[in-house]
């Protein structure tokens, strides 16, 4: 079984709609919880659910009911695929009604046991950081205690790489920074963590629709150099900064003397001049990596989705189509080189 999740139960619809149209199956929802599920005969290699925040890819039950029997039939599981020493990404967590995504408590116990017997067979869990070429557990405890285990060896996560996320059971909290010009700077954030790149010293980084400059902040504290584009200036911090240039031109008409390492867009308009954007900056290939944000107005937009996923496929890019925590009625597109 495929279980897979989405920010929280207002997305359950968005997201039922999504997998009927591009999956063309009927999933099951798990009444009151942002938990759907589709039968693993639906292949899901290479593919993207832009609403879900993660999947649990071919997971199966655990039918050990006590913790320490269960973390036994896990680690079976995982070493039916990997044979000798190895390093892992490794996330358990409990489905609750009243706090989501739980980390601690039950969970915690089972984790805590599973890497006991991961250092008795010379398997070692990352502890904080997520590594995309490496194997990756994922163990969930349903609201009902019963508990499923996803396990990709370091081939499989690559066939995954847009349906799974670096955070336990896809949630997260992007610390907050006061000196960020808007809050907008959290989406940017996110999405490198899920990317699994961030801007580096010297690169050079074009903000399109930059205005007010939450992103090009992030750029500049990275050390990056900013070429910001917008009707509107941004925060004076940013017009002063001499690593800023900014250009009170058309974001959309815009076009580079050379090859750009970064090209990022929090943009207000429609989903089809993302499209654009695409059409240029990616299909182009005039930048090594991208982070675009689709923005809906209500639902009637969502299927447009299915059009970023059919280019996804022929961009020669590692892409991603996934909606943040961060995001509200939106879904970012990105991906690199």
């Amino acid at each position: 079984m495929h279980y897979i999740l989405c920010k929280d139960k207002n997305w359950v619809s968005a997201l039922t709609e999504e997998i009927k149209r591009d999956l063309s199956t009927d999933p099951e929802v798990l009444k009151g919880f942002p938990l759907l599920t589709i039968n693993s005969s639906i292949d899901l290699k290479n593919k993207f659910l832009g609403f879900s925040t993660t999947a649990l890819i071919n997971s199966i039950p655990i039918k050990e009911e006590s913790v320490g029997k269960q973390a036994l039939e896990i680690m079976d599981l995982v070493k039916s695929k990997i044979n000798g020493k190895a390093k892992i990404n490794c996330h358990v967590f409990a489905l609750t009604e009243k706090y989501g995504i739980l980390d601690s408590g039950r969970a915690d116990i089972l984790k805590t046991k599973l890497i006991s017997h991961f250092k008795k067979n010379e398997i070692f869990s990352l502890r904080k950081d997520f590594d995309r070429s490496l194997a990756f557990l994922q163990v969930m405890i349903l609201p009902d205690r019963s508990v499923v285990a996803s396990f990709l060896d370091e081939n499989e996560i690559k066939d995954y790489h847009s349906l799974i996320s670096p955070f336990v059971g896809g949630f997260n909290n992007v610390e907050d920074d006061k000196k960020a010009p808007s809050r907008a700077y959290r989406k940017i954030v996110e999405a490198q963590i899920i990317l699994g790149k961030s801007f580096l010293e010297n690169q050079t980084v074009v903000d399109l629709g930059a205005c007010p400059g939450g992103w090009t902040y992030i750029a500049r504290k990275n050390g990056a150099k900013v070429i910001a584009l917008d009707r509107s200036p941004l925060d004076e911090s940013l017009m002063n900064d001499p690593k800023v240039s900014f250009l009170k031109t058309d974001a959309f008409k815009y076009r580079p003397e050379e090859k750009i390492d970064w090209a990022i867009s929090d943009i207000i308009c429609a989903p089809e001049r993302i499209l654009e954007l695409i059409d240029f900056w990616v299909l182009e290939k005039a930048c090594e990596n991208f982070v675009f944000t689709i923005k809906f107005q209500g639902d009637k937009d969502y299927h447009i989705l299915s059009k970023f996923k059919e280019i996804a496929l022929r961009t020669g890019f590692t892409m991603i189509i996934k909606q943040l925590n961060a995001n509200k009625n939106e879904v970012t597109v990105m991906g690199h080189e």
